[in-house]
């Protein structure tokens, strides 16, 4: 259910961004709501990433149609999406009966919310860096895309370690 309220919130921010394109919007996040919810009652763990791609198309329409240039919900957008994908995988892989211990519940509680944390942290640091004018250049150019590499590296590790 969690992982379904994440998803629906950033269909929802998707419809207020572009209010013209509220019916397509709402159309093909309905689809991907859809999708997921299959994913989660019916086991199909193929379609999540298909669910998932649906939205995040919903979000980027709606910004372009919405002539947004920069959203400063983005780093919200992108960790209710991380939230969503890790909460539809642990109900993929409860439905397997392995008994686990409390403690190992908490612990795997902790590291979603630790890597939703991060990715929040990284997605705003990645949006403040883009708003900020400081010049322009090579050296910018190089020490963003190492940022980036740094910020992948770092949520491989989180998403390993767990």
């Amino acid at each position: 259910m969690l992982s379904a309220a994440a998803y629906g919130g950033v269909l929802a921010w998707s419809c207020l961004l572009a209010p013209k394109f509220t019916p397509v919007t709402l159309f093909l996040g309905g689809v991907g709501l859809l999708l997921l919810a299959l994913v989660i009652v019916r086991g199909l763990d193929d379609l999540l990433g298909s669910s998932l791609l649906l939205v995040g198309a919903c979000y980027v329409v709606a910004l372009f149609v919405g002539r947004h240039p920069l959203d400063e919900a983005a780093p919200l957008v992108g960790g209710a999406l991380l939230l969503c994908s890790e909460l539809a995988t642990w109900s993929l892989e409860e439905r397997h009966s392995v008994a686990a211990s409390r403690a190992l519940r908490l612990a795997r509680a902790r590291a979603v919310g630790l890597l939703v944390f991060a990715g929040l942290g990284v997605g705003a640091l990645v949006l403040v860096a883009s708003n900020t004018s400081v010049g322009g250049g090579l050296v910018w150019t190089v020490l963003g895309a190492g940022a980036a590499v740094v910020a992948v590296a770092i949520a491989a590790r989180l998403a390993v370690s767990r």
